[in-house]
């Protein structure tokens, strides 16, 4: 009888501290016609709160103040990054394109104290939900780039009305998958508290260099990895159902963080009106996950924002 009562109970456990299933539903906020001061306003606000990093700012970066482009490219950076994390790439593409650029910082990123505090998919959501917002108020046709999470975070956000502004997806090491396939375990039955159990309460790792010290979150609640992994499920399932934007992805087979293998078999299965892959193999990221950038990859820069560039003007022309 105790050994029922035990197991009863072990169960309720495990199905209480099953993360519920990410939804799509968000909020997308009002954009001013001033949205330099707006963006300033809500960041000033968060760096109160929580210290900012210098340059890890979310911003718009016009090619003329306050005049809309034909294009506009949006950059979704990846899980504990900033906007560094590709940087000079997003400016690169945007100034060959002619485009305005806006480069977000997604909820709990670029934090001086309390990185990830307190975060949720859905937070995420709604940052690149008013990414996309942003995007087609300063350009007509958007280009989304997303590197590692950032480009999860885009097609999880697939079937959101403002996806139907975007012309181009350019996924930059997807993360469908991470590396570690237990990481899958955190959105099942007791996920959570077994993450919690086997690494502790936080999760740190080293940087591979002073800027990646300065620009990454090195340090953050583990409960945040179990919101990575709530984004992940989403995207994976939206991934299935036709799209109508062009999809360029980029990654390295040797890549360390994501799975390639996971990343390389949702390429196969999109319904895209045009998709192309390129691998990346020389990158300098030690852990060949960030393909391209002055921080870790400058070497591969050139041929990163050559490649993107062609891909949009081939599959994106300036009067689709």
């Amino acid at each position: 009888m105790w050994a029922f009562a035990l197991l009863v109970t072990l169960a309720g456990a495990a199905w209480w501290l099953t993360p519920p299933r990410l939804a799509g539903a968000v909020s997308v906020p009002t954009i001013p016609d001033d949205i330099d001061g707006w963006l300033a306003e809500s960041e000033w606000a968060a760096s109160a709160e929580f210290a900012l990093i210098p340059g890890t700012e979310k911003r718009v970066r016009w090619q003329e103040p306050g005049v809309r482009t034909r294009y506009s490219v949006v950059y979704l950076h990846g899980f504990s990054a900033t906007r560094q994390e590709i940087a000079p790439v997003t400016e690169r593409v945007a100034d060959r394109l002619g485009a305005n650029l806006f480069e977000t910082r997604l909820t709990g990123h670029g934090h001086g104290r309390l990185p990830m505090h307190q975060v949720r998919a859905e937070d995420w959501l709604a940052d690149g939900a008013e990414a996309l917002r942003i995007g087609a108020s300063i350009g007509e046709q958007v280009i989304v780039i997303g590197t590692s999470t950032g480009s999860t975070l885009a097609l999880a956000l697939a079937d959101h009305d403002l996806m139907q502004q975007v012309s181009a997806l350019v996924l930059i090491s997807p993360n469908m998958a991470p590396a570690d396939p237990k990481a899958l375990w955190l959105t099942r039955p007791g996920g959570p508290l077994l993450a919690r159990l086997l690494a502790g309460d936080t999760r740190s790792w080293t940087a591979h260099n002073s800027e990646q010290e300065r620009y990454w979150s090195t340090s953050y609640p583990t409960d945040a990895t179990v919101e990575v992994m709530r984004l992940v499920d989403r995207a994976a399932r939206l991934a299935r159902n036709p799209l109508s934007q062009a999809v360029l992805m980029m990654l390295s087979p040797q890549d360390s963080v994501i799975s390639p293998q996971t990343a390389r078999e949702t390429f196969d299965a999109l319904d895209a009106p045009h998709k192309e892959l390129i691998e990346v193999s020389n990158s300098g990221d030690p852990s060949k996950h960030i393909l391209a950038g002055r921080i870790l990859s400058p070497e591969t820069t050139d041929a990163v924002v050559d490649d993107i560039v062609r891909f949009v003007q081939a599959s994106v022309p300036p009067e689709r």
